[in-house]
């Protein structure tokens, strides 16, 4: 089964050293407009732009190289399929893939834009407030962009994009599915009931059941896939 969280943490990891540094340098600038007018306040504010900032320093990098991670993922699918003597992917399913390639790529985009918007609008917010260098600093300090919910984000991108990849390939070639995870407290119902009803040769794609269908599984932040038998 492919293993995505590494590539996660990679990519967190490099996010997290981003956001320490761009932390430090908003106490600095923290400082700086501290001592200035509303006017000055005012005009100095319209002019940052943290969003591309944050992209400039390393997050688009970083990004751009987490998606290679799905290219990887796609020739993983490719090679297997070939292995057995499938043709694969054409058209619409290329196109269909591209699509939920992008969509992650905006949507982790957008995370750091959400970020970038949060910060600017707290740092004005404290100093026009007139709020102390520590109240500002720390309050901004709360905001986060290497977080948990960034984490799962990418994980869940990754993991679907992998278990559709899978299936774009193999889609109504004949060969049987088997669904394969960790069995443990976490493990949801659903995901339970699949794996117990598993005929002994895996399943068809016609009987893969409702509850853990492709690319989905069973729902947010799965850690099941769907692999070939």
């Amino acid at each position: 089964m492919p293993n995505v969280q590494p590539a996660v943490d990679a990519f967190t990891a490099e996010i997290k050293l981003l956001e320490e540094s761009f932390e430090r340098d908003l106490k600095t600038l923290t400082v700086k407009l501290k001592k200035m007018t509303d006017t000055e306040l005012i005009q100095a504010t319209s002019q940052l732009n943290f969003f591309q900032e944050i992209v400039d320093r390393g997050y688009g990098e970083a990004l751009d190289k987490f998606d290679g991670e799905y290219t990887k993922m796609l020739a993983a699918a490719v090679k297997e399929a070939r292995k057995r003597g499938i043709d694969p992917l054409a058209g619409a399913s290329v196109e269909g893939l591209q699509v939920l390639r992008d969509m992650d790529y905006e949507r982790l985009l957008g995370r750091a834009s959400a970020y970038a918007s949060e910060l600017q609008a707290q740092l004005f917010r404290g100093v026009y407030g007139n709020s102390s260098i520590f109240q500002i600093t720390s309050k901004l300090s709360e905001t986060k962009l290497a977080s948990h919910q960034l984490n799962v984000m990418a994980y869940d991108g990754l993991k679907i994009f992998d278990d559709m990849s899978r299936y774009a390939v193999f889609k109504g070639a004949d060969v049987k599915w088997t669904y394969i995870g960790p069995q443990d407290a976490f493990t949801r119902d659903e995901c339970e009931s699949t794996n117990f009803n598993e005929p002994k040769d895996g399943y068809t794609e016609s009987e893969i059941p409702s509850d853990t269908p492709f690319g989905t599984r069973g729902g947010f932040n799965c850690r099941h896939s769907w692999e070939i038998k």
